[in-house]
């Protein structure tokens, strides 16, 4: 089993460099590593030609990550494509992990794991504890492996491959997802509306993420205009109405989460995190016809 790993990346040279100085040192034998840069105008063509000879780089101008990751799959070498990011670091034995989940379970089309900071970061950064929550509580993403169809932890980019022919199959991204949000989850709502399976591997991809509110902020709005566009697409039509009434639900449920406790420490940012989950999405309203689905 051949692996392609597609890293998309907008100016972000100096994480990438530790992405890549992982991705060089993986223990799997047979793989290539592709850069997809869409658009930077940082270090990262001389980065990448000075310190990793290795690695296969194109240069597009900036279509968002859907259209690179496409980029990087159209030129792929390999039978299983595997996506991360460029402020993730992979574990040595990612590939051979995920190799082995395909080699367990046959009949499905990905294997794909978790996402975590390290774990200095998760002791000093609340907001670090809460990207944990989410994944741990909210997504199941815990230390038991699970096969299923789109209620299964794995699917995000960050860290998941898959079958080239189930990507070919679904035509791979949708390029009209403009924003780093919602481009997984379409993916793999197309790919499991086949009836395909994912299997969930507990093997942490580690994030490099600044953990500031600003940056959470940032990431909470971009993540509800994705949202909108991805319910534009398989749900029903986003609406100002549809995105107050679910704001206002999210805000309600927040003192009955307070006699949780695992849910306690981290109610002020649920708060912050739906207001700009709806602000995201009352922008893409107002953007609307950006989003030609198909």
């Amino acid at each position: 089993m051949r692996f392609s790993v597609v890293v998309p990346t907008f100016n972000r040279a100096a994480t990438l460099c530790h992405t890549l100085t992982a991705l060089i040192a993986q223990d799997y034998p047979d793989y290539e590593i592709i850069v997809v840069d869409d658009g930077s105008t940082d270090d990262t063509r001389a980065m990448i030609a000075r310190e990793f000879s290795r690695v296969r780089y194109v240069y597009q101008t900036n279509r968002g990550p859907a259209a690179a990751r496409n980029r990087g799959i159209a030129i792929a070498t390999g039978d299983v494509i595997a996506f991360t990011d460029d402020d993730c670091v992979p574990p040595r034995d990612w590939l051979t992990r995920l190799a082995d989940g395909f080699a367990r379970y046959p009949q499905v089309v990905g294997v794909g794991g978790y996402l975590e900071a390290p774990d200095e970061v998760l002791q000093r950064e609340p907001l670090a504890r809460y990207e944990r929550f989410v994944s741990r509580h909210l997504f199941r993403a815990d230390a038991r492996e699970y096969v299923g169809g789109f209620e299964c932890p794995a699917g995000g980019t960050n860290n998941i491959a898959y079958r080239r022919a189930i990507l070919e199959r679904v035509g791979g991204f949708d390029e009209a997802f403009p924003y780093a949000a919602g481009e997984d989850a379409d993916l793999k709502w197309r790919i499991c509306q086949l009836g395909a399976e994912l299997l969930y591997v507990p093997v942490k991809m580690t994030h490099l993420q600044t953990y500031s509110w600003e940056s959470f902020k940032r990431q909470a709005y971009t993540r509800g205009k994705g949202r909108a566009c991805f319910d534009a697409k398989h749900r029903a039509k986003p609406t100002r109405v549809r995105a107050l009434l679910r704001l206002l639900r999210r805000w309600l449920i927040l003192p009955r989460e307070w006699f949780h406790r695992e849910y306690r420490p981290f109610l002020a940012m649920r708060a912050v995190e739906a207001w700009h989950n709806f602000r995201g999405e009352w922008e893409w309203l107002d953007e609307n016809s950006r989003c030609r689905l198909r």
